[in-house]
């Protein structure tokens, strides 16, 4: 199996919770796992966002930022994914950067972890694998 990682999946891996055991225990059974370049950009602002709320050392955030970007087996390129995902995003009326996810997923037979649930509707309507809150 192969999965597309994104990056409120991998959040949830970081910081432990339930959902994010069911996506660790997803990972380990992939045999590869994929994400567009932008998931780098999208774990920095979530470590950002975190360290605004909650105070955490920018180490401490630095090594959680590094164990998600850790997960990906091979990033492909934003420049190869964008035309179809802006004609997708037209589509379906959805944010240009989640269909970034969706048309890696699609191209690749793979599965999309996502906790983003208006994401697993989108998927759901495209016919792509996914695994969202409470189903991973």
């Amino acid at each position: 199996m192969i999965v597309v990682l994104d990056a409120s999946a991998a959040a949830e891996i970081v910081k432990q919770t339930q959902a994010g055991v069911d996506y660790i225990n997803a990972l380990m059974r992939s045999e590869k796992v994929l994400a567009p370049d932008l998931y780098v950009a999208e774990i920095g602002n979530f470590m950002w966002k975190n360290g605004r709320q909650d105070s955490v050392r920018a180490d401490t955030l630095a090594n959680m930022a590094d164990e998600c970007i850790g997960y990906i087996d091979e990033y492909v390129s934003s420049y190869e994914l964008w035309k179809e995902a802006l004609r997708l995003a037209l589509e379906q009326d959805h944010p240009v950067y989640d269909m970034l996810y969706a048309v890696l997923a699609r191209r690749h037979d793979a599965v999309l972890l996502t906790m983003d649930r208006r994401l697993c509707d989108v998927c759901e309507r495209l016919s792509i694998r996914y695994k969202g809150a409470g189903t991973a």
